[in-house]
């Protein structure tokens, strides 16, 4: 199967696989067809051990970061995104579930609402329609196959990444390791399929704000550790407010050009 991406290259998935698994921090893909020039790997790490958090970065400049307050600088206005789940490690149905109320209950906290379409196995009867056709200029698209991975001297193990169009600051299509996250839930005895929906929310949070950087705190926080996810803070597994704003900016620029689009005389 070969997924298109609107205004972009024709990526397969084979492609996607090839790419080098991302190391800590902010990390560039070597990808064929000069997309190297325009795309970042943006990585999410899962670690056997305490580590510290990520660097810092600053999304939404000048919107309040402040997460007590619970509500964003210039209003709280929701957004809505439609997100295609290709299930490549073919989950049982009752996890892919799980995982998905868990991603999509993060992001409704953020303000943004998410439909859902189950891809399941490429190429099978049973897949909606719009499973096959090039992804629309406002949709998303996460991939859920299994592949091991290298653990790290540190106990690190990448878990996800997501490929970001740097110069249109977005991104459309996210990847995360099933069996990774599996592992990472084994090591710290937590709920994998849970685990499986915040690292989906996480990278879904990548290509919406459109960087492959990563934050000090909050779900957006490069490194999972066991400590972290065996305390289970709640603020962990959220947006911040300006993380939040950013996101549904994009998600209101995105819907503007494809209306602006939708109302171009192509026949001129």
């Amino acid at each position: 199967m070969v997924l298109t991406i609107a205004g972009h290259l024709d990526v397969t998935s084979c492609h996607l696989q090839c790419i080098e698994a991302p190391t800590r921090g902010a990390h560039s893909g070597v990808v064929r067809n000069e997309l190297a020039t325009a795309v970042m790997v943006a990585g999410l790490l899962g670690a056997a051990v305490d580590a510290a958090a990520g660097p810092a970065s600053a999304f939404a400049p000048g919107a309040s970061s402040d997460r007590s307050s619970g509500k964003d600088a210039i209003g709280d206005g929701r957004a809505r995104v439609q997100v295609r789940v290709y299930d490549g490690a073919v989950m049982p149905v009752a996890d892919q579930s799980v995982a998905l109320r868990a991603a999509a209950g993060v992001l409704a906290a953020a303000g943004i609402d998410i439909t859902w379409v189950e891809c399941g196995r490429s190429g099978s009867a049973m897949n909606p329609a719009e499973c096959d056709a090039p992804l629309a200029q406002d949709e998303l698209a996460v991939r859920l196959p299994s592949l091991p991975g290298v653990i790290t001297a540190h106990g690190e193990l990448s878990l996800g990444y997501s490929l970001v169009d740097v110069p249109a600051s977005a991104g459309a299509l996210a990847t995360v390791y099933v069996d990774r996250v599996e592992w990472l839930a084994r090591q710290a005895g937590v709920d994998g399929a849970t685990l499986l929906g915040h690292a989906i929310a996480h990278e879904i949070g990548h290509l919406l704000l459109g960087t492959n950087a990563h934050g000090a705190a909050g779900l957006m926080r490069a490194i999972w550790s066991r400590g972290e996810l065996r305390r289970d803070d709640p603020a962990d597994w959220l947006f911040t407010p300006a993380e939040s704003l950013a996101m549904r900016r994009a998600l209101e620029r995105r819907g503007r050009q494809v209306q602006m689009a939708s109302n171009i005389d192509w026949g001129r």
